[in-house]
Order: structure tokens, then C-alpha cells, then sequence
């Protein structure tokens, strides 16, 4: 008798750490899709926002809304190294074009 309720604890313990999990997974891709977001904001400020950014988080959306937040996360990360990375390379062009005028 005692055996089916330690087994039901078990189970319904299991199930709330299983939720416990999906809650955290959410708020990591939650937190990766907002630093993403505000990274290719300001490359898009720069105007140099790359044409790959968007579509990867579009499809980090649509991988949270399939409950696959690992994949969501590794999306927006690659969207917010790829917007860092666009922010970077506005920043040296700014420079860099002084030494290609003829003087």
C-alpha cells in the first residue's frame, strides 16, 4: 500500500521538476531572444544590420513555440553574435575608410 504512494510521489515529483525545467528553459530563451533583439537593433541603427539576423529569430520563435528551447537559445545567440558582429564591423569601416582616400 505504502509502495503505490511512494511510487506516486515519485511520478508527480518527476512531473513537477520536468515543468520546472520547461519554465527555465523558457526564461533562458526568453533572455536570449531579448539580448538578440536589442543586438540587432543596434546594428540596425548603424544600418548594418545583416540580412541573416532576422530569419534566425524568427526560427528561434518558432522552435520556442515547438517547446524546443535549446534550439531557440542556440538561435538567438547566434543571432545576437552575428548582430554584435555587424556592429563591429560598422565601427572599423567607420575608420577604415580614411586610409583608402588618395591623398
Amino acid at each position: 500500500m505504502h509502495k503505490k504512494y511512494v511510487i506516486a510521489g515519485a511520478l508527480i515529483l518527476a512531473g513537477f521538476q520536468a515543468g520546472l525545467a520547461q519554465a527555465a528553459d523558457e526564461a533562458a530563451y526568453k533572455a536570449a531572444c531579448d539580448a538578440a533583439e536589442e543586438a540587432r537593433k543596434m546594428s540596425a541603427e548603424l544600418k548594418y544590420e545583416w540580412n541573416t539576423v532576422a530569419p534566425l529569430i524568427e526560427k528561434a520563435g518558432a522552435a520556442a513555440t515547438a517547446g524546443d528551447f535549446g534550439k531557440a537559445v542556440s538561435l538567438c545567440d547566434e543571432a545576437r553574435l552575428q548582430s554584435e558582429a555587424a556592429v563591429a564591423q560598422a565601427r572599423q569601416q567607420a575608420d577604415d575608410w580614411r586610409s583608402a582616400v588618395v591623398k
